[in-house]
């Protein structure tokens, strides 16, 4: 879970190079067939490049686990953003590309972010948020056989991907099993590359982050 202390710690690293880095790492081992990489997606557009990069490494499976989404026609208008992407995606690479939909628990998630409500986006309550986001990953993936994980929401520039990234090595730690694959898809392109397919394609792009909260803040 997030704590204060995470921010004022992370050293400043350029997490699409480390990303090269372990790509170039993997497609080195040669191996027949694809590992298996659990990735959250939060919407379709964020996923379109996210889903360009990785696709000729991993065999994936799209994981949209994201009860901070309110209301719940919005989520299902999200998912079904995310299954036109991957359908667009998964046809153009013929490829076969999974979806798994966590159980959508907005009240639940809610109680967490509300002593938050009032302040601006990338504060307390964003960082809650895909912290419980991302822990709920892990477990799926561990309990699921996935050895790679990842996100797609370094793919936002309003995202803090440093953070991100050090959550999902943290967690690593405490799921020995699973192993974080860090990101910054918004680099070299990534995010107008991404804004150019969701485009081509015709997916839904939101106006705001997701939660209630988020929602008004936009207003």
């Amino acid at each position: 879970m997030y704590t204060e202390s995470m921010t004022t710690k992370i050293k400043k690293i350029d997490y699409y190079k480390e990303s090269i880095k372990e790509y170039k790492e993997i497609r080195a081992l040669n191996t027949e067939a694809k590992p298996k990489l659990l990735l959250h997606v939060c919407c379709g557009a964020c996923l379109c490049y996210p889903l360009l990069f990785l696709t000729d490494l991993f065999d994936i499976t799209l994981f949209f686990s994201n009860s901070n989404i309110y209301p719940k026609s919005e989520f299902d208008f999200r998912l079904l953003a995310v299954n036109n992407c991957k359908r667009s995606l998964a046809n153009c690479f013929n490829t076969s590309i999974n979806v798994v939909v966590d159980d959508y628990n907005y009240d639940e998630f809610r109680n967490d972010l509300l002593p938050y409500k009032d302040l601006p986006e990338g504060k307390e309550r964003c960082k809650i948020c895909i912290a419980k986001r991302m822990k709920r990953l892990f477990e799926y993936a561990s309990q699921n056989g996935f050895k790679y994980v990842s996100t797609v929401m370094s793919i936002s520039r309003n995202k803090d991907e440093q953070y991100i990234n050090e959550l999902g090595l943290n967690l690593s730690k405490s799921f020995a099993n699973v192993h974080y694959f860090v990101s910054d898809f918004k680099k070299n392109g990534g995010q107008d590359i991404g804004i150019e397919l969701s485009k081509k394609y015709y997916i839904y792009r939101q106006n705001y982050c997701g939660c209630e909260f988020s929602k008004e803040y936009k207003k």
